[in-house]
């Protein structure tokens, strides 16, 4: 004789199986891979006189050794902004525990308004990923 399984057991059997499935693909070693280098823990503010376009450079200091190319970005720049020159890849390499500024973007903005601009600097290796806040501040001179 064939038991039957009450409708609830079945779809708490099926939300456990389902839960199983996805730890067991998720739990690659490249997402629990933890980086041996990073990408110094400040936010670049950049003081800019407001609604003047300018050139600056955005700079990023990393620490300790990749064997990979670090790969780095610009992201979320204010509308009218354009990169005109970078480092967008810096071969394998280590700097020991000394930050080093090997990452730089030479950045065209428009004028800007009065206030807080943000971008993000984001750098990875291909397995891990680190972001570093850029503020462009806009106000009556060279000082915030």
């Amino acid at each position: 004789m064939m038991r039957t399984v009450s409708r609830s057991i079945r779809l708490m059997l099926a939300a456990v199986v389902g839960l199983a499935m996805c730890l067991s693909f998720s739990a690659s070693p490249a997402a629990a891979a933890t980086a041996a280098w990073d990408l110094a823990d400040e936010e670049q503010r950049l003081c800019v006189p407001a609604e003047r376009p300018h050139r600056y450079f955005v700079l990023g200091a990393v620490a300790g050794s990749w064997d990979a190319p670090l790969v780095s970005e610009l992201q979320g720049l204010p509308e009218g902004a354009a990169v005109s020159s970078s480092t967008r890849s810096v071969p394998p390499g280590d700097n020991g525990d000394d930050y080093v500024y090997i990452i730089g973007f030479f950045v065209v903005l428009p004028g800007l308004e009065y206030g807080e601009h943000r971008a993000t600097l984001h750098v990875t290796d291909g397995t891990v990923s680190q972001t570093r806040p850029i503020v462009f501040d806009a106000g009556d001179g060279w000082s915030c």
